[in-house]
């Protein structure tokens, strides 16, 4: 995964699976009353690849992508969650609002609130527990005989320690709160999404903790040092299936079989849960003024042809040979002249019109608009790439003629979003921030690639024996990003991002940061 921060945008971009690669932003708000940024995404994809405005349009770019926008995981420590004088925790929400119904309120709402608050609370536990063990696996790694003792991470065996505890405080919270949902005066709803909770945070501990024991074993220092603390997670860890078998929850794991069903139901469980944090979009496919743009273009290659058909009608009588000829000449460059003024448009007004135009919604109010996205796409030549993005792509030339071997084409991206930060934080407590994901699939970009081997002749410079050898066939697709973050305080951030992503016939091979020298 490549990172890149700065105080207001950041960006995360990682592969996805073997086809798809993801952008993830994570967006801070301003207190003020308006803010906007803007990713410029500049594609350079080899000619070789045959790929190209002939054979790839704006709909395949779409189709081939994936965007959400939601709410970041609240920040709510584990220890933290447990803490009964905490207000923001859902777990003291949840108790609160349990509370209401089972003195009797019959309160729709109520069994809503319960439900999201649920539905947040495994979001937050598996944002912690899993940043936790990232923390811990790092500094375990530390423990190796490789590393001097002086660079050890010290509070890796008391961090521990307290991460253990606090686990244990959490099942018990959790137990408890269990029990009182199941009582039969608790909506069915409510009970059916504990349930989908209960094994879920089963799920997540057993994965996350997995990891773990594998880091706490990993070297031999570590397991000496950490030997208690690797018991006490074994023994969470080792209960969580048999926890599941016991509740008859279908997420159970069966050596020897395939499996299918423990890795389904995790996905229908994570996207149940992490619901609760997506904002709703609204598309509208193309922007009125995109249109007036297009209608101008239709116009403009209407008045040519009837001018040349007014002027050929008073050279020459309309049963003339003259007339007819220039009467189909001009319909032929009519419908000519109207596709190529809207590919002038679509290239050259990217900056003020949009291909789509999606309104951001809080489902969780009432659907009240929160903001705007604006995207549009299109192929550009290379001399109209601006003069920042081209000095990113040249980085890494080695030599300047570099450019000659290895001709492109560039597909250029744009993405607008307004966010509305004063509605948003009169409406929420927790979830402010938000997170822009995109997803792209590749696909169709290496449809036409050669083989991902070829056979390379050599001479064995040993015996002097001729062979032959399978070398891999890679392309390099160069992605080149321009954050912009904008706010009405006149503030502006500007931030570039430069990443190569090394493809071949079966998908990608590997994504790498090319930094500026």
């Amino acid at each position: 995964m490549i990172e890149d921060q700065n105080d207001i945008l950041d960006s995360r971009i990682k592969l996805h699976d073997k086809h798809r690669f993801e952008i993830k932003l994570d967006i801070d708000l301003d207190a003020a009353a308006r803010s906007s940024y803007e990713v410029e995404t500049y594609l350079f994809i080899p000619r070789s690849l045959n790929v190209g405005p002939h054979n790839y349009s704006k709909d395949s770019f779409y189709n081939s992508s994936q965007r959400y926008i939601r709410w970041r995981t609240p920040k709510i420590s584990i220890g933290k969650l447990c803490d009964p004088s905490l207000s923001t925790s859902p777990l003291n929400r949840v108790r609160a609002d349990l509370a209401k119904v089972l003195s009797g309120s019959t309160d729709q709402a109520l069994a809503s609130s319960i439900c999201d608050e649920i539905r947040l609370l495994g979001c937050i536990i598996r944002g912690e527990i899993r940043d936790y063990v990232k923390v811990f696996i790092e500094g375990l790694a530390t423990y190796s005989s490789a590393v001097p003792a002086a660079q050890r991470k010290l509070f890796v065996g008391e961090g521990l320690e307290n991460f253990l505890g606090d686990l244990k405080a959490l099942e018990t919270a959790l137990s408890s709160l269990k029990a009182e949902i199941s009582d039969p005066a608790v909506p069915l709803r409510v009970r059916e999404t504990m349930a989908f909770f209960d094994e879920y945070v089963s799920l997540i501990l057993e994965e996350y903790l997995t990891s773990l024991i594998e880091a706490l074993r990993s070297t031999p220092e570590a397991r000496g040092r950490f030997g208690d603390i690797e018991r006490g997670v074994l023994a969470i860890v080792t209960a969580q299936s048999r926890y599941r078998q016991a509740m008859k929850y279908p997420s159970v794991f069966v050596p020897g079989s395939s499996n299918e069903v423990i890795i389904y139901r995790r996905g229908v469980l994570k996207k149940f849960m992490s619901g609760v944090l997506y904002l709703k979009a609204e598309f509208s496919e193309w922007e009125a003024l995109t249109q007036v743009f297009f209608g101008l273009a239709a116009g403009a290659a209407m008045l040519f042809a009837v001018v040349v058909t007014i002027y050929f009608q008073i050279r020459y009588t309309i049963r003339s040979i003259p007339f007819v000829a220039a009467a189909v000449i001009s319909y032929m460059f009519k419908d000519r002249i109207k596709d190529w003024l809207k590919l002038l448009f679509s290239k050259s007004l990217t900056r003020w019109i949009s291909d789509r135009k999606i309104d951001i919604l809080d489902s969780s109010f009432g659907g009240a608009r929160i903001g705007v996205l604006k995207e549009a796409v299109t192929f550009i030549p290379v001399r109209d790439v601006p003069p920042d993005i081209t000095r990113l792509r040249r980085v890494d030339n080695i030599t300047s003629v570099d450019e000659e071997g290895k001709p492109e084409r560039v597909l250029k991206y744009k993405k607008e979003i307004v966010l509305y930060p004063k509605i948003i934080m009169e409406m929420h407590e927790r979830r402010r921030d938000l997170n822009d994901i995109m997803r792209f699939n590749i696909r169709d970009i290496i449809s036409q690639a050669d083989d991902a081997e070829v056979d390379y002749p050599y001479v064995d410079l040993a015996s002097g024996d001729v062979r032959s050898a399978a070398c891999s066939r890679v392309y390099h697709l160069n992605m080149v990003l321009k954050y912009t973050y904008y706010t009405r305080s006149d503030q502006v951030a500007i931030n570039y991002e430069r990443i190569r992503i090394v493809v071949n016939k079966d998908g990608i091979v590997r994504l790498e940061e090319v930094r500026a020298a």
